[in-house]
């Protein structure tokens, strides 16, 4: 943990992981997300690459598969209300929730290569999230 990390309030560091939170929901929600992530070349591409995903096999949702568009910014708010409300129990809970995410992204990342930059920039945010 950095010097300036240590100084914030828990109040800081619970609102600084909802903002991550909430951005990232922002991010995978829609066109305009790859935009604000800095790729508005995918926006075009977000419909079809978002549509579907077969689920990774450590997870309830391989039997069905997912939605995407539907499941990660659904995912994200999940997480920036948890964030909002509590402490560091809750955190312990959170990062078995990003364990999860992590297992999306790399089938997300294995599934749809297209969208690797926007998969990168998510991973980075989860950490930087993980490490208030």
């Amino acid at each position: 943990m950095s010097e300036g990390q240590k100084a914030l309030t828990e109040t800081e560091r619970r609102r600084r992981r909802e903002r991550i939170f909430r951005w990232l929901a922002a991010v995978h929600s829609g066109p305009l997300g790859m935009a604000l992530a800095g790729h508005g070349e995918l926006g075009r591409r977000y419909p079809e690459g978002y549509a579907r995903c077969p689920g990774h096999p450590a997870l309830a949702c391989r039997a069905s598969g997912g939605v995407p568009r539907v499941c990660l910014p659904r995912r994200f708010e999940d997480l920036a209300e948890s964030a909002r409300r509590g402490g560091r129990r809750r955190r312990s809970l959170e990062a078995r929730r990003v364990e999860e995410l992590s297992l999306c992204l790399d089938l997300l990342t294995e599934e749809k290569p297209e969208f690797a930059p926007v998969w990168e920039l998510t991973r980075a945010m989860l950490r930087e999230a993980q490490s208030y």
